[in-house]
This record gives structure tokens, C-alpha cells and sequence, in this order.
């Protein structure tokens, strides 16, 4: 086989494996093994991203095999004020649009059902809200520091006037 029939085999190859997939041109455009990293010792990493009430919140590049609730013990485990039983899962699947994935974390503490934990894929974005709780304390606390400020304010207004009499 001489070497330009070779590139046309590869070529035809590679046009059946392409078209046979049901991408489009834009969706070729993305590389989509650039999702995937060799780790320190040849293991298989994905980036996913966490945020929201965790302890350290962020982006981490974790083994391809690991499981929402790894996750969430590498980014420090959920705060006090986490609500864990509506945890999304943001899926961005190239040929679809994104998939959101609701986790019920407590029913799993509760349960140990391994199924109700799923696995995580390259770009997932993991979502943690906080409680009802947490936001009233939220509130509460800004509206603490704004009565502060007002406070002071006033404190400032009547001294002037006392300086002014």
C-alpha cells in the first residue's frame, strides 16, 4: 500500500468516525479530550468546580472516578449553614444543553444508598446553597452593621449641634 493510499484510508477513517457521531462542525471545534489531565502518578484527573457553602470552595482537578461526596470532603466538607438536601449538579454535555442534577445528600447520610451519589464528569459545576437560617443570619448581621454606621452617624450630628449652641 503506497503511502498516499494510506492517507486516504486514515482520511476515510477518520470522516465515517466523525460523521457517524452526529456533531456538527462547532461541536468538532471542541477538543474534548482536553477535559482530561494525567495526574502525578499517570492517574486520570477531570476539573470540576464547587460552590457555595463548602469550606474552601473552588475549582479541583480530581480523579476521574470521584464521587460527589469526595468532593465535598476535598473542598473541606459543607458548612454548619450548607443545605444539603438539594445539592445541584450542573452537567455540561457538549452535544446537549446542561443537565441539572439534584443530590439529596442527607437522604444519603441517612440511608446509605450509594446510588443517590453520582459520579462527577469533567466540568461539572457543583452547587451548595445555604439554609433559609443562613440567609435571616445574613440579614440580620448586615442590618446589625448598618445601625452601627447609622448610630454613628447620629452620635456625630449631635455633637455638632452641641458645639454649635
Amino acid at each position: 500500500m503506497t503511502f498516499l493510499n494510506k492517507i486516504f484510508v486514515v482520511s476515510l477513517l477518520m470522516f465515517v468516525c466523525i460523521f457517524s457521531t452526529g456533531l456538527n462542525a462547532q461541536q468538532l471545534g471542541r477538543n474534548l479530550g482536553a477535559k482530561y489531565y494525567l495526574g502525578s502518578e499517570d492517574e486520570l484527573l477531570v476539573p470540576v468546580n464547587i460552590w457555595g457553602f463548602v469550606q474552601k470552595p473552588g475549582q479541583y482537578m480530581v480523579p476521574s472516578n470521584t464521587d460527589l461526596i469526595s468532593l465535598i470532603s476535598y473542598a473541606g466538607g459543607p458548612k454548619e449553614s450548607a443545605k444539603i438536601n438539594k445539592i445541584r449538579v450542573v452537567r455540561n454535555i457538549p452535544e446537549l444543553e446542561n443537565k441539572i442534577i439534584e443530590v439529596n445528600v442527607k437522604k444519603y447520610l441517612k440511608t446509605g444508598n450509594q446510588e443517590l451519589i453520582p459520579l462527577l464528569k469533567p466540568g461539572d459545576t457543583i452547587i451548595i446553597k445555604g439554609t433559609t437560617f443562613s440567609w435571616i443570619q445574613n440579614f440580620f448581621s448586615f442590618l446589625a452593621s448598618f445601625a452601627v454606621f447609622a448610630q454613628m452617624f447620629y452620635f456625630i450630628a449631635i455633637a455638632e449641634d452641641r458645639l454649635n449652641n
